[in-house]
């Protein structure tokens, strides 16, 4: 029997493409899957970017980065509505399967017929069940976003523990540092809590000998999504 073919377009709330953050979803997907990519600030320099999506004071911030390389703090209430656009533009371009590539929350995303795959959904789910009873040790980019990541975990695990590294930094020392702060806090698993974190920071943590369970978005996005495009 032949399979399906879909159209898989990633989205980046950054400049696409973004195969860091896609490639570990990838290798989960069958060689039929057409995969684009697509981002909320492609075209735009980065006064425009900062301009129309940049930080905000007291404001929710994600962390990615443009198409050379560099990172930009971003508002989350604006890239939440700067997705929507994207992802009508998208599906109407032909994509059966829309991934985001950020575990940020944006309520009230939708599509109109294609499947819409929301990473933050799925990783606190699986946080949920799979590691319920567990001490988990959450590590996210920034410092100014530990407050609201709080408010997002605390309803999956009791009293949950952050350190900041970025997943951008020119070597692994301060995730490393981060790691094993939760380490000797008693933690028995890591999660790292952006889409910037790849196999790479996973790799990085085993080989500085870190043995407990180590989650990372890409890898639990692309598990789930494989079944459904086999």
């Amino acid at each position: 029997m032949r399979r399906a073919v879909h159209t898989v377009t990633f989205l980046t709330i950054g400049q696409a493409p973004r195969p860091d953050l896609s490639e570990t979803i990838e290798a989960h997907l069958p060689a039929t899957a057409r995969i684009r990519h697509a981002g909320v600030l492609d075209g735009l320099n980065r006064q425009e970017a900062e301009r129309t999506f940049g930080a905000t004071e007291g404001g929710a911030t994600l962390l990615s980065r443009l198409a050379d390389g560099e990172p930009v703090t971003l508002d989350a209430d604006a890239i939440g509505a700067g997705l929507q656009s994207r992802i009508d533009q998208v599906e109407e371009a032909g994509a059966d399967v829309v991934v985001l590539l950020c575990t940020g929350e944006f309520p009230g995303l939708r599509t109109r017929r294609a499947r819409l795959v929301e990473p933050d959904s799925l990783v606190t789910g699986y946080v949920g069940t799979v590691l319920r009873g567990s001490r988990v040790g959450f590590v996210v980019p920034l410092p100014e976003q530990v407050t609201e990541a709080r408010e997002k975990w605390r309803t999956v695990v009791p009293d949950p523990a952050f350190t900041t590294a970025s997943p951008y930094a020119d070597n692994d020392a301060a995730l490393l540092s981060a790691a094993c702060t939760h380490l000797e806090a008693g933690a028995d698993a890591l999660m790292l809590d952006c889409m910037g974190y790849g196999e790479r920071h996973r790799r990085s943590l085993r080989a500085a000998g870190l043995t407990v369970p180590i989650l990372t978005p890409g890898a639990l996005v692309g598990a789930a999504l494989a079944p459904l495009l086999g």
